[in-house]
This record gives structure tokens, C-alpha cells and sequence, in this order.
């Protein structure tokens, strides 16, 4: 278990009791349908605020309220205008116009235009293959964008494009005249800017205070250009400790909890809070290292090597017994709460141990006097970095793989990690992935497969793909699903990425997460979402929840 001295360094008592810089923020919701700052506990922390910089989705869900977008998506899965009012394709498909809410300002009062949106997709398309990588996805095949006007701007493309709405969805438009110092030279300066709150707002709330691992404090912006938000604010509470959470929601430190630990679900119930369960986007994953610089142990390289891995893991007996019946049997990168884009047909391996030691005994690799395989002079003995979200449950899981894996000679050992860390200790020295060999994270998905699909690409070596996997061929599928513009036709591609992934095992997908959040009953209203309050794709789950009965 973490130490959980960060926890009592920041409170979002104290802080919201003095309130946020513009004086609005309580210390608990106040009566009514109305008013209060909601306070949001979770164990998933924000490594950066900014978004070039910044890996988790909560970081993400940062950004959602406090930058406008062009458009979101709503709780249909269907994507709505949100600066934007409308917008027009060309019968070619390579032009898109969108019109803009006409007076919209940022936070300080400066206009906020069409300038902005084409500042913004330029700057991402220019250094897309440097400091702005992790949204080179969103602005796939994009030639430029242009402000044909204060409230139009016009988006072209080089060709026709896969779920250009989807993909427009996860940029946030950022403010010209806070961030163009640093589009310049290489690029690097935006990255590398701590982009330090309080932030410059285009959306309902503005960040006002935060504290890496801390605290996020979120007040209203005065300026939004859309409906009022019901609540006066919000503040995040960041615990390295899932019991230090629950003990802050048992008593009034907090009004929100996500995720729940699922074994708190029932004593949480029990004591008079609200809790919520639904299939979720969150999957998890035991990583195997694929990078050719990794050289101590070659040999998980090897197709029979990760094969025996997967045939070794206990699918049912992890979600039974870490994860409480929370959760489903895993298989494909693509969840299936995605609808049509999970493809059934990837089943997981079954649970063998018989086939999982055969299949190393095939390969060459026996058993040392303690046990213990040897692959090529070394014991087949691997660290597994594991990071603090994984939580209790996560550790649970693996100590059951650990003890199915000696079973078939091999040795795992937990590494524990930090939330901001671990990911750099996976890439390794220059983005080479040369150190670590095994791994236990998750990923929570988006609603168009396009994210974790591009995630797998060799382009997002040290941005986004944390298995060193790299394949030319599905890189070359992934190019052809983005420029689909059918879905008939892209599901066929998309589910044979899926396949391809399943087949070459950089994952072995453990489960599916159940979304369990809980709250007090002093607070409703709140939508429902597969990516629960922490949603980073859209704000509809918050704006509508009210404090009071």
C-alpha cells in the first residue's frame, strides 16, 4: 500500500471553504436544485495540465471543462455542436466549415474566434511528429484550417477521412494569444510550458488552483457562452490510497468517489450513499514488452512465449476474486461497450496451464533446479510494473497470475510504480523501451476505436503506445480504417485490427471494468456515463447535477 501523505497536504475542505479565487466555492453543496461545489474524490491523478503534455483522463476531463471544443459527444454516443453551431462537409468530403457561437469570449475578455480553432489545428498538424504527437490522431490527414471569418473557420483535408467529428472531439481549442509564444522554432516550448493555473477559460469552468497529486480547483467562468452549469463548481481531490478516498467520502470530505473501490461498494451503500454501477470503457492488461531494444530477455519476443502467458491467466478467477464479480472476461482492445466496433469473435485464450507449460516446452525453455525456466542463460524471471491506479484489486489480480505463473516455471515480481512515472519507466532511456519486460496497467477507452487502435501504431513510440509493439502492416490497416469513411467497410478493419493485436499478444487483456462510482444523497442529477464522472469526451454528466433534494 502507498504512503497517503499527500492526502492530508491539500484539502478541498479547507480550500473550498475559503473559496476559489472568485469567491465562490462552499465547503459542502448548499440546499437546493442549485449552487454548491460538487467535491470529487478519485485515484486517478493528472501528471500535467497540459495537453500536450498530459497522459491520464483526468487530466483530460480537466481540459473538457476548462477549453471549449468544437463539438462533444452527448449520452446518446450521438456528437453535438458545443462552439460550434453547425457545420457543412463539401460533396467530396475534404472540406469541413464550421459556423461558431457569434460573441464568445475567453476568460480574461479577449474574443474568443475562429482564430483560435485554426491556431490551434495548425500548430498540432505542424508538430505533429514532434511535442504534438499525442494529438497527431485528432488531426489525421488534416492539410491545414483557416478563419474564413470571426465565427467560421474551415477545415481541409488531403483526403477523405474516418469520423472526422470523433476525432475533432478530443482537441481542445486553446487561446491564441496565451500559447503562439511557444509555436515557434521546434515546437518544443509547448510541451515543455507547465502551462501553470490559474488557466485562460473558453469553457463552463475555469481552472483556478492546481497541485500535481493534490488538488484540481475548478470555478465558474464568467464568460462561458453556453447554458449555465448547475453546479458553482467543482474541486478534485487526487488519493494515492482507494480507503483514504472512501474514508473522505464517509465523513464530508468529499461528495464523489471515482472510481470505487469495488470493496466498498457495499459497505458505502449501507451507510446512506448513492452507488452506481455500469459496464465500462476502463479495461485492463498485462503488457508484454515487444521492444527489439530490449535485450535481457529476448525471448518474450517469441509468439509461443506470449501464447503460454495468456494460457496461464485465470480470467475468471481475477474477476471473481480481485475484482468481486465487477467485471467481464476480456479479450479485445476494443471494449464491448463500443457497440458494433468490438468484434465478438475475439475470444480470450482459455485458462490451460497444461498448454501454457507445453508451449514453453516447445520453445526450448526448462526448468532451472528452483523451478524457475531458463531462456537463453537467464532465468525467465520479470518485473511487472505496476502502477498506483491499479489499486487493490490490481494487486489482487497479479498476485493471482504470479501464482499461476510459477506453476509453469516463471517468476513474476510486482514493481510498484507511481501514477507520473511509470509510463516514462516503461519507455526507458530515449523512448527505446530498453529496461522493463512486464507490466500490469489499463486503458479507458474512447467511443470511436480510433484512439487505442492509433495507440498500437509505431508513431506513437513515447507518446501513447506503452508495449514497444510496431508492425508495418497494421500500421498500414490503421491508415486504411482512418481514411474509411463507411462504417460497414471500417468495422471490417477495425475488427481485423482487433484480431491482429489479439494474435501478436503485446496485451494480454485481462477484463473489462465495471464503472462503480458512489456519492452522497445530497447531490443528484448527475448523467450516466460509460466513462463515469471523470468523462473526458464530454460535459454532460456534471453540468446537470444539482446539490439539495
Amino acid at each position: 500500500m502507498k504512503p497517503q501523505t499527500r492526502i492530508a497536504a491539500l484539502s478541498l475542505v479547507g480550500l473550498l471553504a475559503a473559496g476559489c479565487s472568485s469567491g465562490q466555492g462552499t465547503a459542502s453543496p448548499a440546499a437546493g436544485k442549485g449552487g454548491g461545489v460538487l467535491r470529487i474524490g478519485t485515484t486517478f491523478t493528472c501528471n500535467s495540465i497540459n495537453p500536450f503534455a498530459s497522459t491520464g483522463t483526468t487530466c483530460a476531463m480537466i481540459f473538457r471543462y476548462n477549453y471549449p471544443f468544437l463539438v462533444q459527444y452527448i449520452s446518446s454516443g450521438a456528437v453535438e455542436g458545443d462552439l460550434a453551431t453547425k457545420w457543412t462537409t463539401s460533396p467530396d468530403g475534404l472540406t469541413w466549415t464550421f459556423d461558431l457561437r457569434p460573441g464568445a469570449k475567453w476568460s480574461d475578455g479577449k474574443p474568443l474566434t475562429a482564430a483560435d480553432v485554426a491556431f490551434t489545428i495548425n500548430t498540432i498538424v505542424k508538430y505533429r511528429k514532434g511535442p504534438t504527437a499525442s494529438e497527431a490522431a485528432s488531426v489525421k490527414n488534416v492539410k491545414s484550417a483557416s478563419a474564413t471569418s470571426p465565427t467560421q473557420v474551415t477545415v481541409t483535408y488531403d483526403k477523405p477521412t474516418a469520423n472526422v467529428l470523433g476525432r475533432l472531439v478530443k482537441i481542445p481549442v486553446l487561446p491564441a494569444h496565451v500559447w503562439q509564444q511557444y509555436a515557434t522554432g521546434d515546437g518544443m516550448r509547448l510541451k515543455q510550458t507547465p502551462n501553470a493555473a490559474p488557466l485562460v477559460a473558453g469553457g463552463p469552468f475555469r481552472l483556478a488552483k492546481y497541485t500535481k497529486d493534490q488538488i484540481a480547483l475548478m470555478e465558474p467562468n464568467p464568460h462561458w457562452y453556453g447554458d449555465k452549469p448547475k453546479p458553482a463548481g467543482f474541486g478534485l481531490q487526487f488519493f494515492s490510497s482507494p480507503d483514504a478516498m472512501v474514508n473522505a467520502l464517509k465523513t464530508n470530505r468529499i461528495d464523489y468517489a471515482a472510481p470505487l473501490p469495488i470493496t466498498a461498494a457495499k459497505p458505502v451503500e449501507q451507510a446512506g450513499f448513492t452507488v452506481t454501477r455500469q459496464p465500462g470503457f476502463r479495461m485492463h492488461n498485462l503488457i508484454i514488452n515487444q521492444s527489439p531494444h530490449q535485450k535481457a530477455h529476448p525471448e518474450l519476443r517469441e509468439p509461443k512465449v506470449r501464447a503460454a502467458f495468456e494460457a496461464a491467466v485465470d480470467r475468471k478467477r481475477i474477476i471473481e476474486v480481485a475484482y468481486l464479480g465487477f467485471g467481464t472476461p476480456g479479450s479485445s482492445i476494443i471494449p464491448p461497450v463500443s457497440g458494433d466496433w468490438y468484434d465478438p469473435s475475439v475470444k480470450p485464450d482459455a485458462f490451460d496451464l497444461t498448454r501454457a507449460a507445453a508451449l514453453l516446452d516447445e520453445a526450448g525453455y526448462k526448468p532451472g533446479p528452483d523451478g524457475i525456466r531458463v531462456a537463453g542463460g537467464a532465468t525467465m524471471s520479470y518485473e511487472v510494473i505496476i502502477p498506483d491506479v491499479e489499486g487493490g484489486e490490481g494487486e489482487r489480480a497479479l498476485q493471482i497470475v504470479t501464482e499461476d505463473f510459477k506453476k509453469i516455471g516463471v517468476q513474476l515480481k510486482p514493481r510498484p510504480a507511481d501514477n507520473a512515472t511509470a509510463f516514462d519507466q516503461m519507455t526507458g532511456t530515449d523512448k527505446k523501451y530498453d529496461q522493463y519486460t512486464v507490466a500490469q496497467w489499463g486503458w479507458i477507452a474512447q467511443r470511436d476505436p480510433d484512439f487505442l487502435l492509433n495507440a498500437m501504431t509505431c508513431d506513437q513510440w513515447g507518446s501513447w503506445n506503452d508495449s514497444a509493439y510496431c508492425d508495418k502492416k497494421y500500421d498500414e490497416m490503421y491508415e486504411r480504417q482512418a481514411g474509411t469513411v463507411e462504417d460497414g467497410a471500417r468495422k471490417k478493419l477495425v475488427w481485423e485490427m482487433q484480431k491482429t493485436v489479439k494474435d501478436a499478444r503485446p496485451y494480454v487483456v485481462t477484463h473489462y471494468d465495471d464503472v462503480v462510482e458512489a456519492h452522497t444523497k445530497s447531490w443528484s442529477g448527475f448523467a450516466t456515463s460509460a466513462l463515469g464522472i471523470l468523462d473526458s469526451q464530454s460535459r454532460f454528466g456534471l453540468l446537470s447535477a444539482g446539490s439539495g433534494s
